[in-house]
């Protein structure tokens, strides 16, 4: 049952480090923000904004003309957010093979705990972090769009949320359960393995009284 939990953890974590670099190469946080929904697809995200033509078939794009512009704090914030949750997945997931049983760089048993633990705080740095950035998007891209959502006319331009946040969205839960698991295997069962180590010698004093 380790072996399973252990690997299910890598496998976690090498979702979670996946998703969180696609949101960001992707960058398509919000879809038909704007323009006409019949003509044209709009992506939207954190670095540039796209245009996809029906007729043409093309993509254009429009980055933005300076990152030191003034932008929304909101998008500073996310940026800021998400930029940190892929530093610190890159950094789990090496501190989490290191740590992996059946690899064989650290085969001390307290050195690996301890790789375990620093990927598990890690992981939840992780999930915090693109948790913040997720709902601080979404709430202000309703904010924006709120008055649109109410209108419900048809063929007006309205908005919805873009894969990349989505893909944000399973790497934060492959990051929490990364982190979870990893704590079961570095506390819970050393707490077992103790309890086990200290019925054991009064199992054996027992025997030997009554076998004298």
């Amino acid at each position: 049952m380790g072996c399973e939990l252990n690997l299910l953890s890598v496998i976690c974590g090498a979702f979670a480090i996946g998703g969180t670099i696609a949101s960001l190469y992707t960058d398509c946080w919000q879809i038909n923000s704007k323009g006409s929904v019949m003509l044209s697809i709009r992506c939207r995200g954190l670095w540039r904004e796209c245009v996809w033509d029906k007729f043409v078939k093309i993509w254009t794009c429009d980055i933005f003309s300076s990152y030191l512009n003034p932008h929304p704090a909101t998008i500073v914030v996310t940026r800021s957010l998400m930029i940190t949750s892929s530093i610190a997945s890159v950094a789990a997931f090496l501190c989490l093979l290191l740590g992996f049983r059946h690899f064989h760089y650290c085969r001390d048993a307290m050195r690996r705990r301890q790789l375990q633990r620093l990927a598990a705080a890690l992981y939840f740095l992780v999930g915090v972090s693109s948790t913040g950035a997720i709902i601080r998007y979404c709430v202000y891209v309703y904010y924006i769009h709120q008055y649109e959502v109410s209108l419900k006319i048809p063929g007006f331009p309205s908005f919805e949320y873009g894969y990349s946040l989505w893909m944000a969205v399973g790497a934060t839960l492959g990051a929490l359960s990364s982190a979870i698991i990893s704590t079961y295997e570095s506390c819970c069962k050393k707490i077992k393995n103790k309890e086990g180590t200290k019925e054991g010698p009064s199992q054996a004093k027992q025997t030997i009284s009554t076998y004298v």
